[in-house]
């Protein structure tokens, strides 16, 4: 099909009907847990038999797959154009702010994948090419600074890029779940951690 031909009836109601599982799929597991994802419980949701619903996904885990895969592509969206930022020093704050914003503004996509029991393991497994990809923009700014003799001798950038994960998730999942006695705003309290960070692994001019 060119690209000024639009999609037959037929194929815009598998498209529809794709979209309306995966929509009913995400509700589930937001109200009821990743537990609750069956092929059976998700037709009784949308209307349709089970077998019928084999038509359009051959399992839940290719279900979990759509709604995980749809997620991080849309955190790497945003931490792809944080990267934008030329400087790797400003680079990484620039793609913390993005990744805490991110988890601020949807909520439900950043809890799907990073907080439901049970679900990341299936859905990612490993395999996500936009979550290895997101995670490479952290260990690539890290890299950078190390490249151009601005890391101290014995910082690894991959470790810093998972320190900084760690560090992001962190902020991000106590926002939501323990937000009455995490008062400070995401982003000074991060620019005040970043600080902490970086000073500790960045080498001063007068440093050998």
């Amino acid at each position: 099909m060119s690209d000024n031909e639009s999609p037959s009836p037929r194929l815009r109601r598998k498209e529809d009907a794709r979209a309306h599982i995966l929509q009913a799929a995400r509700r589930i597991v937001l109200d009821e847990g990743f537990a609750a994802l069956t092929m059976r419980r998700i037709a009784a949701e949308v209307g349709y038999s089970p077998a019928a619903l084999y038509l359009h996904f051959e399992s839940r885990e290719a279900i979990a797959r759509e709604l995980g895969g749809a997620g991080m592509r849309s955190l790497h969206g945003r931490l792809a154009r944080a990267a934008e930022t030329v400087d790797p020093l400003a680079r990484i704050s620039a793609l913390g702010a993005a990744y805490v914003a991110f988890a601020r503004e949807e909520p439900e996509t950043y809890r799907l994948i990073f907080m439901e029991p049970g679900f990341a393991a299936s859905a990612l497994g490993g395999e996500d090419e936009a979550g290895a990809a997101a995670f490479a923009l952290l260990a690539g700014a890290f890299a950078e600074l190390a490249a151009a003799g601005r890391l101290r001798a014995a910082a690894d950038p991959a470790a810093l890029a998972t320190g900084l994960w760690v560090l992001l998730h962190g902020i991000a999942s106590l926002k939501m779940t323990c937000s009455a006695f995490l008062a400070t705003p995401e982003e000074p309290l991060l620019a005040s951690m970043l600080d902490s960070l970086l000073n500790g692994v960045l080498r001063r001019v007068d440093q050998p």
